[in-house]
């Protein structure tokens, strides 16, 4: 058995052994548990983050020293207050005010059947390296067992404190692994909490991109963009068996030459979504004349991908045309996807370009062209099933939230030829049009030699008669130096 499985099947063990025992360690875990739990005032004013700490008799501010050069996040707690708001305790050991964790990967279910989402965080108060923020979107449940699986928390991208970038890619917030799952529940009135390790995968390689899978070839400006996230990770995964994908799209309009229309943008909206192998495989085809049928899964891998994209294909055979579509990956795209091994094509906007009308002035009208599509951003991943040496895995991810670029990553062209047929017909007309020509220009087939040998002899008859001219006025010159000569006898 792999390192993984035994790893993962340690902790199967524990969280049965710790479930067994539970009951037996009722004291011991309350005494513990009120002491670590720090419960915060709710309402328009709520408690001095390091006061709430303090609680806790073991919590002791020298183990969080500052360190100007970490711009990591470290979450020291997590509390509920009597308002079914969730608190997260953040220690920050740069100490700076003005960078903020800004959201948090956590799911609502046990480990087994780890779900996680992204929330929003909204800064508390801080003191020093010690901040405090609630989490946006999450209500306390009335359940006897409440569980908080965090699997990172995150902060906004900033290159001064050494964040990077993938080429082609833009970044909006990097993670910081937690990997722990807090337990919330009450025994004999008191409250208790655990803290256990969970396993999770983290992203190490990713491209953001979307393909472009036009509609046809005449009177059509619209298309289907299928975006995907490209990735390798940390744990080798022989069969990907389900990925929830989280993302934010938005609407988009503006023109393409000029700015007689004005931009429109759409609200935001925040989307989830989870992804199978046995979702059915998706087929498009265009309204266009001449469009193509396209087909892709969900889920693939790299090879898979690139073969959906990177195609020729025949969409028109007739009586003396071939018409081919050809997708091909741009240079930029094929060095983004190196290295990756996996590809989610988490969803499918609409792109569309019409020519509208504007009135400029009294009387003058301007036609321009208009641009319509979904921008997505900040893709990340956020959960993967998956099957490595036979056994199955469902994990949290460690990712960031990353942006594409607003350029597909193919180029398409639609290829009108004319087939082997098309061609031998093309070259018995062209055979019989010489014919028709000639019968045609018979009767004044002579005047025609005439008239082309005069045109052809005409150079040659202005050559000579310059050499004529040459010669005569050399024979005259000579002529008058004869009888210009005196002769003398002696």
């Amino acid at each position: 058995m792999n390192t993984l499985a035994t790893s993962l099947l340690k902790k199967k063990l524990l969280r049965m052994i710790f479930a067994l025992f539970l009951a037996l360690c009722t004291f011991i875990m309350s005494v513990q548990s009120v002491a670590n739990v720090a419960f915060a005032a709710s309402g328009a004013e709520y408690s001095d983050v390091l006061a709430d700490l303090k609680k806790d008799s073991m919590f002791d501010v020298k183990n969080y020293p500052v360190v100007a050069t970490d711009y990591s996040l470290k979450i020291i707690q997590l509390a509920e207050s009597s308002d079914k708001e969730l608190f997260v305790y953040v220690y920050q050991p740069c100490g700076k005010k003005d960078m903020r964790a800004s959201s948090i990967n956590t799911s609502t279910t046990s480990y087994a059947d780890i779900t996680p989402s992204n929330y929003k965080l909204k800064y508390i108060n801080s003191s020093g390296v010690f901040f405090k923020y609630i989490v946006e979107g999450i209500m306390v449940s009335d359940a006897e067992a409440r569980y908080y699986g965090v699997t990172s928390i995150y902060r906004p991208f900033n290159k001064a404190y050494g964040d990077k970038e993938p080429s082609g890619n833009t970044v909006s917030e990097v993670p910081f692994n937690v990997s722990k799952e807090y337990r919330f529940s009450t025994i004999n009135g008191n409250p208790v909490t655990a803290t256990v390790d969970i396993e999770t995968i983290e992203i190490t390689d990713k491209f953001v991109g979307f393909v472009r899978y036009d509609d046809g070839y005449i009177f059509h400006q619209s298309a289907c963009d299928s975006h995907f996230v490209a990735f390798d990770t940390d744990k080798p995964i022989d069969r990907l068996v389900e990925a929830d994908v989280a993302w934010v799209q938005r609407e988009q309009r503006h023109q393409t030459d000029g700015d007689y229309f004005k931009p429109y943008w759409g609200d935001i909206e925040n989307k989830q979504r989870t992804l199978s192998e046995d979702d059915d495989t998706v087929h498009y085809k265009g309204g266009g004349i001449f469009a193509a049928n396209y087909e892709w899964d969900r889920i693939q891998t790299i090879t898979d991908f690139i073969a959906s994209v990177d195609l020729n294909k025949n969409v028109y055979h007739g009586a003396i045309l071939d018409v081919n579509v050809v997708s091909k990956i741009t240079e930029e795209g094929k060095q983004a996807l190196k290295n990756k091994k996996w590809v989610l094509r988490f969803v499918d906007t609409e792109y569309d370009v019409q020519l509208r009308e504007a009135m400029v002035g009294y009387g003058n009208v301007y036609r321009g062209y208009v641009e319509s599509s979904t921008l997505v951003s900040e893709v990340t991943i956020l959960r993967l099933k998956f099957i490595t040496d036979g056994v199955t895995y469902n994990l949290g991810v460690i990712d960031n939230k990353q942006t594409g670029s607003n350029k597909p990553i193919n180029d398409t062209e639609t290829n009108v030829e004319l087939n082997d047929r098309g061609k031998g017909l093309l070259i018995a007309l062209a055979v019989i049009l010489l014919i028709v020509l000639l019968c045609v220009l018979s009767p004044l087939l002579s005047t025609i030699l005439q008239f082309v040998g005069t045109v052809i002899s005409m150079p040659f008859k202005a050559v000579e008669k310059g050499i004529k001219r040459a010669r005569n006025r050399k024979r005259k010159k000579e002529e008058n130096d004869y009888e210009g000569t005196s002769y003398h006898c002696y």
